[in-house]
């Protein structure tokens, strides 16, 4: 398995030093160790830092799972070095990047709700960026912006943001897996785009007045994770959801709504906003990790339900005003078996909402 990711890596130089290498944490499916594996036969010294944004620090278990060969440490968003700015957003990054003689970014090229697709720079500028460039990229303004949208890379700005953040911090390498477990590499944008253009994204569906998504195990362990499937599929430029629709979550939720600062956030805000649009307008509320609650307003306005099956934490996630239950999951018009890799949308004749 390890000559997939080798051959991806064809060219790069042997026997580096001074590696700075991001890595995912375990809400993304990449096999990062099959990633080190093969990043270690050119690299002779290197620091992992493990990249979690806002999320909760890693548990012993998922850093053995890594089989590093190189020094692992978590991420700290309140222990960064400022750059400079992009787009008016200050930049600052994990220290050990910035005495790096060389960055690598490890991820995956996958649908997503701000970028476009998740992947190249990010890794590095979200993954490994202080509080405040997360709050900055996360703003309302920007993520609700018309032209960010799922599936979209070009004239995206928060996918352009997170290019140009990731030309200030010098990233020399992205290392990408593809959903179907295919590897990228190369300079981040290029490979970013490489792995999007590689990938059909959508299929046609008649629209529908319910519909079950299937969250993967890794995107199922929160609500504010799993989520981005129900706001993926409802905001993006065609659902094929009639007015109304129903939105079937399947989704354990062990950790309930998060245990991360972000995710913390984002359960506070929402459980003090009775009618989730009202947070699209008037005062912004303060603090990266909000971004879900704009999408999940958004989906309410659009006129969809949100409803979680299958859900462990039920009551904590009721308690913060989001539909749940632990009963398993109806029958639906419509399943999406891979809704983080592949999304239904309407014909273009169909007039869905």
């Amino acid at each position: 398995m390890v000559d997939l990711a080798r051959t991806a890596l064809a060219g790069l130089p042997r026997g580096l030093t001074g590696v700075a290498i991001a890595v995912p944490d375990a809400t993304r499916d990449v096999d990062v160790a099959q990633a080190l594996a093969a990043l270690a036969e050119f690299i002779d010294d290197a620091t992992v830092v493990v990249g979690l944004g806002l999320h909760r620090k890693t548990t012993a278990a998922e850093r053995a799972a890594l089989a590093s060969p190189f020094p692992v440490i978590d991420h700290d968003p309140d222990a960064c070095v400022a750059l400079g700015e992009v787009d008016g957003i200050p930049v600052a990054i994990n220290p050990v990047f910035v005495d790096a003689q060389a960055v690598i970014s490890v991820g995956i090229v996958e649908l997503h709700q701000y970028a476009g697709f998740s992947g190249g720079a990010k890794g590095v500028v979200v993954g490994c960026g202080a509080r405040q460039t997360l709050a900055g990229l996360h703003r309302r303004e920007l993520v609700c912006h018309p032209d960010v949208q799922v599936g979209r890379v070009e004239g995206n700005p928060f996918r352009g943001a997170i290019d140009r953040m990731g030309e200030l911090i010098g990233i020399d390498l992205a290392l990408q897996q593809l959903p179907d477990r295919r590897w990228v590499a190369g300079p981040p944008a290029e490979t970013l785009r490489a792995g999007a253009a590689a990938q059909d994204c959508w299929y046609e569906a008649e629209p529908v007045d319910s519909v079950l998504l299937r969250v993967p195990a890794k995107k199922a362990a929160n609500i504010y994770q799993a989520s981005r499937a129900a706001t993926y599929l409802g905001l993006s430029s065609a659902p094929p959801l009639r007015p109304g629709a129903t939105i079937h979550l399947e989704a354990a939720c062990p950790e309930g709504i998060g245990r991360g600062s972000g995710e913390r956030a984002f359960g506070e805000l929402i459980a003090r906003t009775p009618h989730l649009p009202d947070l699209l307008s008037g005062p912004v509320p303060s603090g990266a990790g909000l971004q879900r609650a704009y999408m999940l307003a958004r989906l309410v306005e659009r006129g969809f339900h949100l409803r979680v099956v299958g859900c462990e934490t039920a009551d904590e996630l009721r308690a913060c005003g989001i539909d749940a239950t632990r009963e398993p999951a109806p029958e639906c018009d419509l399943v999406v078996d891979e809704p983080f890799r592949r999304l239904p949308r309407a014909p273009a004749s169909a007039g869905a909402s």
